[in-house]
């Protein structure tokens, strides 16, 4: 955020794609620092059992879950509607049980750690499900947490098809 000039008190809202430590490892010291935590009801079970993931000794601080935004998936438009973010929060299980994806009207997706279509296996039915409806929402774009942005239904990301 330094890099871009972006002063961490204009982040009004936290929303973190999965529970995994690399996505998720400073969710409670960005809501010591005054961003409220958007949860998603989906990932609620996950959301508190972070730390048994981390080791021991790392300066992990766990995060509190009281206060938190919860919403349920068919409410993420409106909510993001009253700070004008055209778009909506969807279930995107595949990764792990508990990610969603940021997909905005104007079509981008913000799909997290979510396996790119090219890559899975018949067996990973949950992502193929996840990647049916990106595109059905208008999706032409997608933001992956690692990894270059590429087009929607490009054989692998970085093919240039």
């Amino acid at each position: 955020m330094r890099r871009k000039a972006i002063d961490l008190r204009q982040v009004k809202y936290l929303l973190v794609t999965h529970f995994h430590p690399d996505h998720a490892g400073l969710t409670q010291e960005l809501r010591n620092e005054g961003m409220e935590l958007l949860l998603m009801d989906v990932q609620l079970p996950f959301a508190g059992d972070l730390h048994r993931h981390i080791k021991e000794g790392s300066g992990y601080v766990d995060i509190i879950l009281d206060g938190s935004f919860v919403l349920k998936p068919e409410e993420s438009r409106r909510f993001l509607g009253n700070m004008d973010i055209r778009g909506e929060v969807v279930p995107t299980p595949g990764h792990s049980p508990d990610s969603v994806s940021l997909v905005l009207d104007e079509g981008c997706a913000f799909t997290g750690d979510l396996t790119h279509q090219a890559l899975l296996t018949e067996a990973d039915v949950a992502s193929m499900e996840s990647w049916r409806r990106i595109p059905d929402m208008g999706a032409k774009r997608v933001f992956p947490a690692h990894g270059n942005a590429y087009s929607v239904g490009q054989e692998r990301p970085g093919s240039g098809s």
